[in-house]
């Protein structure tokens, strides 16, 4: 700095240099506190939804949330809440609540188009603000295919795009771009659920109905809106239509049941049906030794001990299908069951496991009686002998193998192996006190903390003289945690052949 005669700093260039001094100070300042406001929203966010709070109270925290801190800048999960509060407006039956909170999401975000495709469904597939969701899913399609998105992804937004042309009446737009959506996404329900209603929409009965056909018995002729909608295709169509679609549906139906044997068949066993004493209609297949392993069995003159295999919520018999063989290569006879709602055991009134678990307290006890009717068929073939009894379950499956052990009554089986157990320890603890300890096998994966915890529990209880739990290292559950451990199987088959003896 020059110094002017008199030797001093003329003012203004000192006023100047105080107040660059002042900014960048004051800058500093801005950006701590950015970054300490940046901290504080990213800390309450994940504590928020660490605390697996009840829909309602957790809406309310969110809208605190978001209401603390309102910028994008400093908010690195404001988008995310808002999202989070559309979807539980939209599950809560608001729509225009959920609405408002997608477009604030968007004002953020305007160009991501998973976010604008988000908002564009909502209001197509409640026939709001048409013009509006027309608007930002072309806009949604024009950025994933800039951005290269992979095909499946595009296809699911344009499937979007496609039911608002549908929902606004540009029917030929709506074809093209549904018929596309289908191509890129191909198998997915709802995708050619759209299209088939677009087709009708267009006078294209015969490629509308062909469609409902396929979704119909591809969910084993349990989905009552579906049917219906054959019915009026059938109706709109005239004779000959319908009875085509009697004919698709009927030889469907069958191209099912006969795969449903060849798979029984491939997997080592024989299909079986059953029905359940409230009428339910049941799948389920059995495994029978070989000669050479019945010979090794002692016990009734002829006669084998027999295992049921009960899976978890959301699975089907087929995970217990290995089991079952190496129960059959030790001479025991195994039986595998679809529990109501699951695989080939599905109906109008439980199409899936989704709905099994909506009302999974009713469902749960009225599952005992699948169980029943399994254990009622095992006792009384031929080559079972009925007092050397097995069960394995699984999930939700071992919670019913105990509920169903000791009904009133003398036991229903003399030994038992708990996989992955679902629901806390006291609801095994008085089934599995009737049992001698040892004929008790416990088994878990390292990383299910739940299902250890119950076991460990459970262990405890059963004292001296008790099998020791089997820990299988690495993630899964159930009877996938063989995948982690080959010779799991064989482990629980041992056991059983054992203590069945």
């Amino acid at each position: 700095m020059t110094i002017p005669a008199g030797g001093t700093v003329a003012p203004r260039r000192v006023r100047a240099a105080a107040a660059a001094v002042l900014v960048a100070a004051l800058g500093g300042w801005l950006a701590g506190c950015e970054k300490e406001t940046h901290r504080a929203a990213r800390a309450e966010f994940q504590s928020l939804m660490a605390r697996n709070l009840p829909p309602a109270d957790q809406t309310r925290a969110l809208e605190a949330f978001v209401a603390r801190y309102p910028e994008p800048k400093t908010n690195p999960y404001l988008i995310r809440a808002f999202m989070l509060l559309a979807e539980d407006q939209a599950r809560a039956g608001h729509p225009d609540l959920a609405a408002s909170w997608y477009e604030r999401a968007a004002r953020a975000s305007p160009n991501d188009p998973d976010l604008l495709n988000a908002l564009g469904y909502l209001y197509a597939s409640h026939g709001m603000n048409l013009d509006r969701a027309v608007s930002v899913l072309e806009a949604a399609v024009r950025i994933a295919e800039e951005r290269g998105y992979p095909p499946r992804r595009q296809g699911f937004i344009k499937d979007s795009l496609g039911w608002a042309y549908r929902m606004r009446g540009d029917l030929p737009l709506a074809v093209a771009l549904l018929e596309e959506a289908c191509r890129l996404a191909p198998g997915v329900v709802v995708l050619r659920s759209h299209l088939a209603d677009a087709y009708r929409a267009i006078g294209e009965r015969e490629k509308a109905a062909a469609i409902v056909v396929d979704l119909y018995v591809e969910g084993r002729a349990t989905d009552a809106q579906l049917r219906d909608t054959l019915s009026e295709l059938g109706r709109e169509g005239g004779p000959t239509l319908a009875k085509e679609i009697t004919r698709r549906v009927d030889a469907g139906l069958r191209a099912i049941s006969e795969a449903d044997r060849r798979e029984a068949e491939e997997e080592g066993g024989t299909l079986v049906r059953l029905t359940a004493a409230d009428g339910t209609r049941l799948l389920a297949s059995l495994f029978l030794p070989g000669p050479a392993a019945a010979r090794g069995s002692t016990g009734a003159p002829g006669r084998v001990p027999g295992v049921l295999l009960l899976h978890a919520l959301g699975s089907t018999r087929h995970a217990a299908s290995a089991e079952a063989r190496a129960l059959g290569s030790r001479g025991l006879v195994a039986l595998t069951l679809d529990l109501r709602g699951h695989g080939g055991s599905i109906s109008e009134a439980l199409p899936g496991p989704h709905r099994f678990a909506e009302e999974l307290a009713a469902n749960l006890h009225a599952a005992e009686q699948d169980a029943r009717a399994a254990l009622a068929f095992l006792e009384g073939l031929p080559r079972v002998d009925r007092r050397r009894i097995g069960l394995v379950g699984a999930g939700l499956g071992a919670l019913l193998a105990v509920r169903v052990l000791d009904e009133s009554g003398p036991l229903r089986a003399s030994a038992l192996a708990i996989l992955s157990p679902w629901g806390q320890a006291d609801a095994y603890r008085l089934h599995l006190g009737r049992l001698d300890p040892g004929a008790v096998l416990l088994v878990s994966g390292s990383e299910e903390t739940a299902a250890s915890s119950t076991i460990e529990r459970l262990a405890g209880d059963l004292g001296a003289g008790a099998t020791a739990p089997i820990v299988v290292s690495g993630p899964g559950t159930g009877f996938e945690l063989a995948a982690r451990d080959e010779g799991l199987n064989e482990r629980i088959a041992g056991f059983l052949a054992e203590r069945l003896r």
